[in-house]
């Protein structure tokens, strides 16, 4: 009878003490040209791993088994985010990676800003307009650094047309003591009154680490408005928290594309 009862016992710890646990995936590499674009771009999807397969969603939602499976580029005609997850049988599926690619909005004839910082600074004209970025290396050439007070920048469309909003990319890498800004003011030219009038703002709090990502910022107008100029104004983070090794030192903000819808 003890024998008996002590033979599932014996089943379970060679089961649970003696088995080799199940490995995870590494994650795939995403291969693109830039997460900005006009008309439509392309993901490729790397991972070699024998007998995996690699599923991706393009909903917003997590990747499962049941989702698209990867077989050749991806083709991107509009806004999206695609995440990505690899799956092979007795192994831990991989983490999920993603990318977001914004497509052009509204005719942007030129765009002025605040001189940044020598270290970081670009010779582009457009750079705020070329389509090329996304990408979280502040060192890659596509980014504006600043690390001062205040950041102005105009933006002319090519025509009037009612804003519906307007996104910003801003790099958020605290590690580095790029943070994202207090606030973001925005302005659109009145013609009438011959001036810029406040339309919307975004303010930020930095109550916690965030992750290192290119953030999508969207500023809505708060009324109907319709102009071919629009202003931004956006201020740094003055004093970096408590929580941040730098505490109490600016923090640096780093600017990358601006689209208008």
């Amino acid at each position: 009878m003890i024998k008996k009862l002590l033979l599932p016992v014996f089943l379970f710890l060679i089961q649970h003490c003696f088995s080799q646990p199940a490995f995870q995936l590494a994650p795939p590499i995403l291969k693109y040209k830039s997460g900005f674009f006009s008309g439509s771009t392309s993901l490729e999807i790397v991972f070699n791993q024998p007998g995996a397969e690699v599923h991706y969603t393009i909903n917003g939602n997590e990747p499962t088994e049941n989702d698209r499976l990867y077989t050749s580029e991806v083709v991107i005609t509009q806004r999206t985010q695609v995440k990505v997850k690899a799956f092979a049988k007795n192994f831990l599926h991989s983490e999920t990676v993603k990318a977001t690619f914004i497509k052009n909005g509204k005719t942007i004839r030129d765009i002025k800003y605040s001189k940044p910082n020598d270290a970081y600074a670009n010779s582009t004209a457009d750079i705020l307009n070329d389509n090329i970025g996304g990408i979280t290396n502040y060192r890659s050439g596509g980014w504006l650094g600043y690390d001062s007070d205040t950041v102005t920048i105009t933006v002319d469309l090519a025509k009037k047309e009612s804003i519906n909003n307007i996104l910003i990319s801003l790099l958020q890498d605290e590690n580095s003591w790029i943070f994202l800004p207090e606030q973001v003011l925005l302005y659109y030219f009145n013609d009438k009154q011959k001036a810029f009038l406040q339309a919307g703002q975004e303010i930020f709090q930095h109550n916690s680490p965030g992750p290192k990502q290119c953030n999508l910022q969207e500023i809505k107008p708060a009324q109907k408005i319709k102009t071919d100029k629009l202003k931004l104004v956006l201020l740094p983070l003055k004093k970096i928290p408590d929580w941040h090794n730098g505490k109490g030192n600016h923090g640096w903000l780093f600017i990358d594309e601006i689209k208008v819808y």
